[in-house]
């Protein structure tokens, strides 16, 4: 099932999710009938040109949703991508023939810098999840080259089972594989491609700079954890401080004896715009943190704010997309930004369902920090 109102998460990693899809050509792979245009396709590999459109996510253009797809595509080898291109928006309830002849007809008349444009359909509904990933390769003409259609009836969706938006978009990518020659979408890249970059800047992630000062930080961290004294603020969540949250935080980490905590009444009160974009979710909040704690000094050596992406569904079911917390020294310098969603072992081996169990993760988290 879909999650209502709360996030829907793409995260830059998701390795576990990529093992278990194939990459081997699946039934529902339809090629249209100009074998010609595949077979130059295939010829470029992985040295195609490709503007990927923005996908449509359950009748909806999302721009992020596509820039996903290309960070995949640059991650498996795909050097000559582009992202800039206008919103195609296809019939509702039209068939992928019907579909790959529209979107050949928006192309020609919009034609991209590239050689090659890929639009994907992610087809579903809230209630009952994503039924469909669809995958459509035409010319820079508007002449079909490939199309690809994946349902519950195939292997590879079924591997995938696919809930959120970031394993649709990595199943597009794999299902691309042996057709382009391509790597793994989510193995460590030699070198940040462009996409990757702008990814990067759009997401708030610091620097290298800065993340190597941050592990310095961490080490030190470590080292002085369990004499140290931190302030926990209360927790957000569900868009609201959580007095509750702090107090149980304080008494989890005083159990493992981790740090000498204490609890404030206050603390940052943020407004976070929920991004499909986590890391930029996850950063906009660090950021918070540290003017908030540069601006009001504490006497602790360290703070500790925790965020929790949660959200109710109509049948008051809590869902938790994402687990988000940050510790500062009292200076404000960031020491850990840690996040943790379904394609963490921590997140799943607590599966949150309420503000208890995620104050449960961050206490797990923050112990691995610790030791």
């Amino acid at each position: 099932m879909l999650k209502r109102r709360a996030p829907w998460i793409l995260v830059q990693s998701a390795v576990a999710v990529a093992a278990l899809v194939g990459t081997s050509a699946a039934q529902t792979e339809k090629q249209p009938a100009a074998s010609k245009a595949l077979a130059q396709f295939k010829a470029a590999g992985r040295d195609a040109s490709l503007t990927v459109y923005p996908t449509s996510l359950i009748g909806r253009p999302v721009r992020p949703v596509g820039d996903v797809v290309a960070l995949m595509l640059e991650k498996a080898g795909m050097k000559n991508l582009e992202v800039d291109a206008p919103e195609f928006k296809p019939a509702e309830k039209a068939d992928l023939d019907a579909v790959t002849k529209a979107f050949g007809e928006f192309v020609k008349a919009n034609p991209p810098k590239t050689d090659y444009a890929l639009f994907n359909e992610f087809l579903g509904s809230h209630e009952k999840g994503f039924e469909e990933v669809r995958s459509i390769v035409v010319t820079k003409q508007g002449e079909p080259v490939w199309q690809d259609r994946q349902s519950p009836n195939d292997a590879d969706f079924k591997k995938v089972a696919p809930k959120e938006p970031m394993d649709c978009c990595i199943l597009v990518a794999q299902r691309l594989r042996p057709v382009l020659g391509l790597g793994d979408p989510t193995g460590a890249s030699e070198t940040e491609g462009k996409i990757a970059k702008r990814w990067s800047e759009k997401s708030g992630v610091p620097d290298k700079t800065e993340q190597a000062a941050i592990e310095q930080r961490q080490k030190a961290f470590k080292k002085a954890a369990s004499g140290a004294t931190m302030m926990i603020y209360p927790s957000r969540a569900e868009g609201a401080a959580s007095k509750e949250s702090a107090a149980n935080l304080g008494k989890l980490l005083g159990a493992e004896k981790l740090t000498k905590a204490s609890t404030a009444d206050e603390g940052p009160k943020l407004e976070l715009k929920r991004e499909s974009n986590e890391q930029k979710t996850l950063w906009d909040m660090a950021r918070g943190v540290r003017e908030y704690v540069r601006a009001h000094r504490p006497e602790t050596d360290y703070v500790l704010f925790a965020d929790y992406l949660m959200g109710t569904d109509d049948k008051g079911v809590v869902h938790v997309g994402g687990v988000h917390f940050v510790v500062c020294d009292r200076d404000g310098q960031w020491v850990i930004v840690d996040f943790q969603n379904s394609h963490h072992d921590d997140f799943n081996s607590i599966n949150p369902k309420s503000r208890e169990d995620c104050d449960k993760l961050v206490a797990r988290r923050l112990a691995n920090y610790c030791r």
